[in-house]
């Protein structure tokens, strides 16, 4: 199993005692840690979409999927702002992201400087690389969001253990 043994016997105390070393519990199969008794109980679950993407709503309240741009599909996101950013009647999409507290068998996603995307108002999103916005955001972004301040827009950007960082547009 991918679960560190630590991990396992914290949500299953039962185990805790089977493998009371690592040692013992380093190669065992999901067949040895559980009975065939316990795995006919089991509940298998299938996820097969992982992709970073919108459902966009049209007049008459039906969906249709869009895939965002590969930039949205290298780090997890987790704040996402949109607003017609560059004035031409079309939603765009900020977003950012990224995890550095995971756990060290899967690894921290550290991919995404927050990017924007540009909508032609018919569902699909354009992404414009970090020097064409002039944004590039370090960090775990977790928030974003749209403010004015004397009749000026500025994008606020919260993050993880950091400052807020701060942004005008328009």
């Amino acid at each position: 199993p991918i679960v560190l043994r630590q991990d396992l016997v914290t949500q299953l105390p039962i185990l805790k005692k089977k493998y009371l070393y690592f040692k013992h519990y380093k190669s065992q199969t999901i067949t040895d840690i559980f009975t065939k008794k316990q795995l006919e109980k089991k509940q298998v679950l299938r996820s097969t979409f992982f992709e970073t993407a919108v459902w966009i709503q049209d007049k008459k309240n039906r969906f249709t999927f869009q895939k965002l741009p590969i930039q949205a599909q290298f780090s997890p996101i987790y704040a996402a702002l949109i607003y017609d950013f560059d004035g031409d009647n079309n939603m765009d999409i900020f977003m950012g992201g990224n995890l550095y507290r995971a756990k060290p068998e899967v690894g921290i996603s550290d991919a995404s400087y927050g990017f924007f995307t540009k909508g032609d108002g018919k569902g699909n999103f354009f992404a414009s690389n970090n020097t064409q916005s002039g944004m590039q955001i370090k960090g775990e972004i977790r928030n974003i969001v749209s403010i004015t301040i004397h009749k000026k827009k500025y994008i606020l950007v919260a993050k993880n253990n950091a400052p807020l960082e701060f942004f005008s547009f328009q």
